[in-house]
């Protein structure tokens, strides 16, 4: 599996899901190993029967030249193909803007639990990034210091 990214720098965090689906014949065997863009990450996996296992990566990856790459190859002792139950991609996204007053934070998430106030939008933090702003609210977001809830 191939794709390129437009942007060099970005980072990914990958999950790869394992479980072996059929049952093997005496002779048979799936065995491989896990490659991103050319090195060898994780292997020899052998998928265990009707169980899942899950490789995920601890730190953020990069692509060379924005062109990644994933591979399953199998080993010379499997009989049969590599097996990939699913996988996922995650990337890395860098929010420029400091957050919320942490004292602000505490205040209102206690407001909220307080009068038992259920929306939606009030996930995260409360001010930024900006286009996320918990609605009811009015922030003072400026670039170069910590927003603070003005209104609520």
């Amino acid at each position: 599996m191939e794709w390129s990214s437009s942007n060099v720098n970005n980072q990914y965090y990958l999950y790869a899901h394992f479980a072996e689906i059929q049952e093997l014949q005496t002779n048979d065997s799936r065995e491989f190993n896990m490659i991103w863009n050319g090195q060898v990450i994780s292997g020899p996996i052998i998928p265990p029967k009707f169980n899942i296992y899950t490789i995920f990566s601890l730190s953020p990856s990069t692509c060379e030249g924005g062109k990644c790459s994933f591979q399953l190859r199998r080993t010379n002792r499997s009989t049969l193909p590599p097996l990939l139950n699913a996988f996922e991609v995650y990337t890395v996204i860098q929010f420029p803007q400091i957050e919320t007053n942490e004292n602000d934070v505490v205040a209102v998430r206690d407001i909220k639990t307080t009068y038992e106030i259920s929306r939606n939008s009030w996930q995260g933090d409360p001010c930024v990034p900006r286009q996320f702003m918990w609605d009811g609210l009015n922030c003072s977001n400026t670039d170069t210091s910590t927003p603070r809830i003005t209104y609520l």
